[in-house]
């Protein structure tokens, strides 16, 4: 038979019956009690099997731990839901418990206070003391749970809650710790990697290691708490042998925050760990040490806490420079150099705008007596445009001079330029390739009229003596003016044309 509201349940002796439902979880449902305001009814899920809870539930009300209700302003707070009494039904049959009714709407994660961002954005405590005040708070409960033997094993912060007005820790699913009846433990095999002991990264956690399991998992709440949520096995790797991963970290034990440096890590640089008293860091050192036996425990934690949480001892000063920060006495405010190393590091990443390049002074670059007066800029700007306008004219003079010097020789007489690539640049050279071909075709016919001039004056029977003797006289000064008029043709009239 399914339980449900409405159902009649049996507390011990006493009839009740189950009222509103408050929430269903993966092994049962929480009930409000309409005939007791201060309790509530956990009824356990049929596969789950509730019988197998029975002798685990009646050994947790043999052996509780003494963590009374803390009331302060008229509120109550609950520290831990341990059960109260047997929950039966109406065949006898063990189906639950009941336990303290937890105001769990005015409690939030732990893990929600440790980033900065997160805790402002859910309007939770970020300053030092706050958290120095839950460091110690969870040592405490711890302290008494271990007192009977009992052990939460799977502690990390998502699995812990604090009251936001009080910042007192309120623990619930207790019946999933590990649980000491008599001369039976009821264990618990549930673990997380990010908080497990190095000795059991790599075999199977024993009932004989639960409680150095929670040492050390709480070594690394309270770290986390003290430096910004830091992890202590996070950190920047110096060789590429050290893992990536925390599980694998912490079986190697690379903890990099230690008073010895890691050979093989280095710190986060926004870590806070160099401003945490000596005393407390010596407590970290034991607590990630190679000896699990050294760890130091939940009641220790809770001593060394305790005089910094409290206000009158000193050992906690607000920050000058910030008054929602906190800072140990005698140690710089972390909160402070943290800040200034992040805005320092964004104002690095942040592109600049490249200045744009200004024009280099006639004189050279400015002095050391500043910069220069409206007057001397003025001035500068004037000769600037003077240097321009001078290099126009340079450019002019320049350009005509090459224009000159491509004028065709024909058309000096009239005085018309002849620019570059223009059509009288291409009739000079029609004209020079024209008397190349005109020259020895005039040359050829001005020998045959000599030769026929010489055959008409002179007789036929005096001719033939004198004929060879003439021929070699007139090819040889044709010869020569020919020679010549090449060479004035090829030599002269290129350069009188040059130096025009």
């Amino acid at each position: 038979m399914t339980l449900r509201s409405g159902s009649s349940i049996r507390i011990g002796t006493r009839r009740s019956t189950l009222g509103a439902l408050i929430k269903s979880g993966g092994a049962g449902s929480v009930y409000l009690l309409p005939d007791d305001a201060h309790s509530v009814a956990k009824i356990y899920h049929e596969r789950v099997d509730p019988p197998s809870y029975t002798d685990r539930i009646e050994a947790m009300l043999e052996l509780r731990p003494h963590l009374p209700d803390q009331v302060e302003g008229g509120k109550r707070y609950v520290q831990i839901a341990w059960p109260h009494a047997v929950v039966r039904d109406e065949r006898g049959r063990f189906v639950g418990f009941t336990m303290p009714a937890l105001d769990v709407k005015s409690t939030s994660e732990l893990e929600q206070v440790l980033q900065e961002r997160q805790a402002r954005a859910a309007g939770l405590p970020v300053g030092l003391g706050a958290k120095v005040t839950l460091a110690a708070n969870l040592s405490a409960v711890l302290a008494a749970l271990h007192a009977q033997h009992h052990y939460v094993v799977d502690l990390k912060p998502v699995n812990l809650r604090f009251y936001r007005a009080s910042l007192y820790i309120a623990l619930l699913d207790c019946d999933g710790f590990s649980i000491q009846g008599q001369g039976k433990r009821f264990s618990a095999p549930q673990v997380t990697p990010d908080y497990l002991a190095p000795e059991f990264q790599a075999r199977k956690l024993g009932p004989a290691g639960e409680e150095t399991q929670d040492r050390f998992a709480l070594a690394v709440v309270v770290f986390q708490l003290l430096n910004f949520g830091i992890h202590p096995y996070s950190g920047r790797p110096a060789s590429d042998r050290v893992p990536t991963d925390i599980p694998a970290r912490i079986r190697e034990r690379h903890y990099a925050y230690g008073l010895r440096a890691h050979r093989m890590m280095t710190p986060s640089p926004v870590s806070a760990h160099a401003a945490i008293p000596l005393e407390l860091r010596q407590l970290f050192d034991r607590a990630f040490g190679k000896d699990s036996e050294e760890r130091p425990s939940a009641a220790e934690w809770s001593r060394a806490l305790r005089s910094y949480a409290q206000p009158s001892s000193g050992r906690l000063v607000v920050c000058a420079r910030n008054r929602e920060h906190q800072h140990y006495a005698s140690q710089p405010c972390a909160s402070c150099v943290r800040a200034d190393l992040i805005a320092k590091t964004a104002r690095d990443a942040k592109p600049r705008p490249k200045p744009n390049p200004r024009p280099e002074p006639l004189g050279g670059r400015r002095g050391a007596r500043g910069p220069v007066s409206a007057v001397t800029a003025a001035q500068m700007a004037q000769m600037q445009a003077q240097l321009t306008r001078m290099q126009a004219q340079m450019q002019a003079q320049t350009a005509q001079k090459v224009a000159q010097a491509q004028r065709s020789w024909w058309s000096r007489g009239s005085g018309a330029p002849a620019a570059t690539g223009s059509w009288s640049s291409r009739m000079g050279i029609a004209v020079r390739v024209g008397m190349a071909v005109a020259l020895p075709w005039s040359f050829a016919r001005l020998a045959q009229f000599v030769q026929t001039l010489y055959a008409q004056l002179l007789p036929s029977s005096g001719a033939a003596a004198l004929d060879g003797w003439m021929n070699a006289i007139l090819m040889t000064l044709l010869g020569v003016g020919f020679l010549a008029a090449c060479g004035m043709f090829m030599l002269v009239l290129p350069r009188m044309l040059k130096n025009r």
